[in-house]
């Protein structure tokens, strides 16, 4: 039998790797959304409706990092019911 190499004993490690799904507890919303969660937080259709809506009556996403956007739920909040929610509390973070 012959002894493995360094990289058979990693490719072999990553291959049963399991991957952990991401899991919002129900009833919950995370504080920096995807645009999908975005657009299912704001009770749009698609996530397309909701990118067509982006920077009129939602804001543009806070995050930008290369391809990622992200959206802070109190900016959402804020678009969808502005009287109810005080100040820019992410500027406090």
């Amino acid at each position: 039998m012959m002894a493995k190499t360094s990289k058979e004993r990693i490719s072999a490690a990553h291959a049963y790797a399991m991957t952990r799904p991401a899991i919002i507890p129900a009833g919950s919303w995370p504080r920096r959304m995807s645009a999908g969660t975005a657009a299912a937080y704001c009770g749009e259709s698609t996530v397309e409706a909701f990118l067509k809506r982006v920077g009129k009556e939602y804001p543009r996403p806070r995050v930008k990092e290369g391809r990622r956007q992200l959206w802070l739920k109190d900016d959402l909040d804020r678009a969808i019911a502005p009287d109810m929610v005080p100040g820019d509390l992410a500027e406090d973070l």
